[in-house]
């Protein structure tokens, strides 16, 4: 099943459904049905959506829910090392191609990049994240019964939009680029909230989600360009302060001025109207 509520099920039954097909889809790919790197790429991704839906049934999971937030967190962390060299990698050469003035930066900084992860033993890591996914579902088993209420997910639906919606309002376009990855991980938090809601009301909740997707892009590509930055200072520090670090800056300068004019459009309902729109959609027995 897609990632998303089968009306046909009680909230329970398809909450859980959704959560097990994630651990057991993922682990899947790591267990040798995908490429390793398109593997561990699915594999964290599934956690992030894990971790949307836990947010959103974080008030009835009370007690359950730090521990199991870590759990896979963890988990996911535990794959970062087979996965950054080769995003950095995939990075630069992305970049090389589709902003000219960066080429020389990024042709250079590519021989200095590891080949590979620098992990000794990949595949016994893969096993072990796989067998720590599918040992998840005993903690899904273990979550309490859920009323088929729309409080059951508002709350958490309204915690996680409200995390999403402030920085709309409070960044300025100057800060570090730490408030802005934390709010890219909110607008993703929100943007895999929608996509598992989008049954109760598709014709309002799916144009949402690509707008998320949109502003998500932006701040992702504000990021990428964050780590170039990162990896310029650390391996050719002599370009400090030339025209391709001017072209960085100001490529950045853009894209956070975009995504906070799309934000304060996507986020311009308080909280609680927000939740109040989609408890108009509720529909369930």
């Amino acid at each position: 099943m897609g990632f998303e509520l089968d009306l046909r099920q009680s909230l329970d039954q398809s909450l859980r459904a959704n959560a097990c097909d994630l651990l057991e889809q993922a682990a899947a790919g790591l267990q040798g049905e995908c490429a390793q790197d398109e593997a561990v790429h699915e594999a964290r991704k599934s956690i992030k959506k894990l971790r949307a839906l836990l947010r959103l049934i974080e008030l009835p999971l009370g007690r359950r829910f730090r521990p199991c937030d870590r759990y896979f967190r963890d988990i996911a962390r535990s794959l970062s090392p087979l996965r950054d060299a080769v995003v950095q990698r995939q990075l630069l050469e992305q970049l090389g191609r589709q902003q000219p003035e960066l080429a020389e930066l990024t042709g250079r900084l590519l021989p200095l990049l590891p080949a590979g992860a620098g992990v000794k033993k990949p595949g016994r890591l893969l096993r072990q994240a796989a067998t720590a996914l599918l040992d998840g579902r005993q903690r899904v088993a273990r979550w309490p019964p859920f009323e088929s209420r729309f409080r059951t997910l508002g709350a958490g639906f309204r915690t996680v939009y409200q995390q999403a919606r402030e920085p709309a309002w409070q960044l300025l376009g100057k800060e570090p680029a730490e408030p802005w990855h934390q709010w890219r991980k909110w607008v993703k938090y929100h943007g895999y909230q929608l996509r598992l809601l989008q049954p109760l009301a598709p014709d309002w909740l799916q144009p949402r989600a690509q707008r998320l997707k949109e502003l998500g892009e932006w701040l992702g590509d504000e990021h990428d360009l964050g780590v170039l930055a990162a990896l310029q200072l650390r391996h050719v520090p002599e370009l400090t302060g030339g025209r391709v670090m001017a072209v960085i800056g100001e490529r950045r300068d853009q894209l956070r001025r975009q995504a906070l004019q799309g934000g304060q459009a996507l986020f311009a309902d308080e909280p609680r109207e927000m939740s109040q729109r989609l408890k108009q959609h509720w529909r369930r027995d």
